[in-house]
């Protein structure tokens, strides 16, 4: 396993290091320079990369600072409430795009779309533009990032052992559509509980404190029929469905390749892809690292579904432009470049990623070099983000926190500390008093 390869294919929300100033193309004589603050992931590769392209064709100057996910989070929100601008365009991660918007410092893209070239608008996959970038009727981001939780099975296991499981189960083997399935094919893959199984461990889960456990969680949630909120932000997870989200969600780390406690999404994707498990929940951002031969001993062997249950959990990013900038029609051009066709298929060459534009992913020839992109559509008008209170409800939560609560009660249930009942009667309690406190009840 290549190690240093697989930490520069990180998911969208890992940090990665400290600020990165691109000076050797930091300053433009003619166009100007355009800040731009970006969080570590597989994009803000591609842009290091691509960015003296863009300087040479429109003469405009990119100072690129790449910093960890905490981070571009607390110096994007500290620059637009204070006015100050020291970026012009900021990367955003899909949650945050109320609290950006309500600070009064984003600006609206409307007069820019209405002015673009059609076929630029139309290029956007219509999920991603609306996604990621609208916002009370207006659009305020360009999406730069797809991300959704998806299942990832090994199809030579469900090949071969098919016979078997449906010898045992009277089922045929399958990707998972339930997640009571997906616990009986993890049972079934688990040397402990089945000495016959070609791998150690069934499944393998990111079930780190806080973001890690609770992004695994919530498509659980949804499966069984569960929410964390209504539509008035009245808490609703402490319910019948959601226990039985809570006890299911436990199971599984009977089934876990070990260290699951304390693993981050790309952490559990080791024994994966080392072949020690059949099948795993992960970010699509990590697709690419499991079928390329110098990070995955299976790379040859791996399947991609929907998640089981039928309800994804949204991930990915955005571009705004600070309204404050004093180069905004720079800001601008390198918003349109950034998240236009050419980088998109370009970035393909640099890290294989969902692209968010139709107009690249549609291509045959890309098709074929993403083999995940039938499963990610396939679930897409369902997808849920981490704070939804119902399909297309409000997002406006103070989300660390809320990740930081409910992230750590699912952990706990892994490591078997608290019951399922424990579990929904705490995050009732906890996720009350902390919508209390931000005047949400």
């Amino acid at each position: 396993m290549d190690k240093k390869y697989l930490s520069r294919c990180l998911s969208v929300f890992m940090a990665v290091g400290v600020a990165i100033t691109l000076s050797a193309y930091s300053y433009a004589q003619k166009g100007g320079t355009v800040s731009v603050l970006m969080c570590g992931t597989p994009q803000s590769d591609q842009i290091e990369k691509l960015a003296p392209e863009f300087t040479e064709e429109t003469g405009i100057g990119v100072d690129l600072e790449i910093i960890s996910y905490k981070d571009v989070h607390t110096k994007g929100v500290l620059d637009l409430v204070s006015g100050t601008a020291n970026y012009d365009v900021l990367m955003m991660d899909n949650p945050w795009l109320a609290e950006y918007v309500l600070t009064g410092s984003v600006l609206p893209l409307t007069d820019y779309m209405e002015k673009e070239d059609p076929t630029y608008i139309e290029g956007f996959a219509p999920e991603a533009l609306d996604v990621y970038g609208l916002y009370k009727g207006i659009y305020y981001a360009y999406p730069i990032m797809f991300g959704q939780m998806m299942l990832l099975y090994r199809k030579d296991l469900f090949e071969d052992y098919a016979d078997e499981y449906e010898a045992k189960f009277g089922t045929k083997l399958q990707p998972p559509k339930t997640w009571d399935e997906y616990l009986q094919i993890g049972r079934f893959f688990t040397r402990k509980y089945n000495p016959d199984s070609p791998v150690k461990y069934g499944v393998s889960i990111s079930g780190e404190r806080g973001d890690g456990a609770i992004s695994e969680f919530l498509p659980w949630l949804w499966g069984y029929g569960g929410e964390v909120f209504d539509r008035n932000w009245n808490v609703t997870i402490n319910t019948p469905a959601g226990i039985e989200a809570f006890k299911a969600f436990g199971e599984q780390a009977k089934y876990a390749a070990p260290g699951y406690i304390s693993m981050v999404w790309e952490e559990s994707l080791v024994p994966f892809a080392s072949g020690d498990v059949a099948m795993m929940e992960t970010w699509d951002a990590f697709c690419d690292t499991v079928i390329n031969p110098k990070t995955s001993k299976v790379w040859d062997k791996v399947g991609f579904a929907p998640v089981p249950g039928g309800v994804p959990l949204l991930g990915g990013w955005g571009m705004v432009i600070n309204k404050n900038s004093a180069n905004i029609d720079a800001a601008y051009k390198f918003l349109r470049w950034s998240c236009g066709p050419e980088v998109a298929e370009k970035s393909l060459d640099i890290a294989v990623v969902t692209p968010t534009r139709r107009d690249v992913y549609e291509k045959p020839a890309v098709k074929k070099r993403i083999p995940w992109l039938d499963a990610f559509f396939a679930n897409f008008p369902q997808i849920r983000k981490y704070a939804d209170a119902y399909k297309g409800g409000p997002i406006l939560v103070p989300e660390a926190e809320y990740h930081i609560i409910l992230g750590s009660i699912c952990n706990e249930v892994l490591a078997g500390a608290i019951t399922a009942e424990e579990a929904a009667k705490r995050a009732e309690r906890e996720i009350t008093k902390l919508l209390k406190e931000h005047g949400y009840l």
